[in-house]
């Protein structure tokens, strides 16, 4: 949390709320209540705004908006409202508010907020939490996420450029982007670039209970290869030109499960320099484009997580 005066003449408090589900209990400790505020959403549009209880107000605003990246507050008076709405007209696009008005409870006191009796505090358990910062526990709960988490981060490091300065704008990461089915997978973890699915892990929950997980990877075409010549298949790879309109792409589908088995061969027909340098080259050329619009439903913690192992694999080959 920093602060920032933005616009000029407004000394604005500045709290990420991107993954919080709520900012009640900063704000009663603070003993922030009521005030002038300034949301700022991922595509760069800003709302300005006045409200008797600010953090009552966000958790009613984030259920009418779900791209909230950051909010400014100031305790400031409904009378300097619009003097702010035009300073930061000049500074940004302004988003307007549907009409129909949101409803919310009023936000905790100090008191309720941060009790005395440790009994009574709010855990992770029965606290309000933001759902990709929810769906990133849960994912991170799952048996398989350890193996899920070393290869993500194998691949961001061989085949995403500048990827601790790039993640959210122009590549982004999902957890449990999808429910599951009675009878399809479950998407477990869905990475994009440029708009364009280039990575998904599936769970695949077989009858007697077992799981089996589906490691998909986009990656740029040879030019010297026919469509017949991308045709792979064996007991851990199958591999062909990927079933979509706007991109020749080459499809893998590979056993993950099996890339963790030092006594199993995964035969990709490529050597693993040409797969990475095609896995790098439609990455990199997606990212270029300028159709990276996911920034809404990137989930921070994971990206955070998999770069942080990215990390530590760098120093583990040294």
């Amino acid at each position: 949390m920093t602060t920032a005066s933005t616009p000029d003449g407004f000394t604005l408090e500045r709290f990420d709320v991107s993954d919080a589900g709520s900012i009640a209990t900063v704000f009663a400790a603070k003993g922030h209540r009521s005030g002038l505020y300034v949301l700022h959403f991922t595509n760069n549009e800003a709302y300005a705004g006045y409200s008797d209880s600010v953090a009552a107000q966000l958790i009613a605003d984030g259920d009418t908006w779900a791209d909230i990246e950051t909010l400014e507050f100031t305790p400031g008076t409904s009378d300097e409202l619009e003097r702010l709405t035009a300073l930061l007209s000049q500074l940004t696009r302004l988003r307007e508010r549907p009409t129909e008005p949101a409803v919310f409870a009023d936000a905790p006191s100090a008191k309720s907020a941060l009790p005395k009796e440790r009994a009574k505090r709010a855990t992770l358990l029965d606290a309000a939490v933001g759902k990709a910062r929810k769906q990133f526990w849960e994912l991170s709960d799952h048996i398989a996420y350890p193996a899920i988490r070393s290869i993500v981060a194998d691949y961001i490091n061989s085949s995403i450029p500048d990827p601790a300065n790039t993640a959210k704008y122009l590549w982004q990461v999902v957890a449990l982007s999808d429910e599951p089915g009675e009878d399809g997978p479950r998407r477990l973890l869905t990475l994009t670039c440029g708009g364009f699915e280039t990575l998904r892990v599936d769970e695949i929950v077989h009858d007697d209970d077992t799981i089996e997980l589906d490691l998909r990877i986009n990656t740029n075409v040879p030019r010297d290869r026919s469509d017949e010549q991308l045709e792979i298949s064996n007991e851990t790879v199958s591999a062909g030109r990927g079933p979509y309109r706007d991109e020749r792409v080459w499809s893998w589908s590979i056993d993950l499960g099996a890339l963790l088995e030092e006594d199993v061969d995964v035969e990709l027909g490529i050597d693993d320099d040409t797969f990475d340098d095609l896995a790098y080259g439609l990455n990199a050329r997606l990212m270029r484009s300028g159709n990276s619009t996911g920034a809404a439903t990137h989930n921070n913690d994971l990206a955070a997580d998999l770069l942080a192992e990215a990390y530590r694999q760098l120093f583990e080959t040294e």
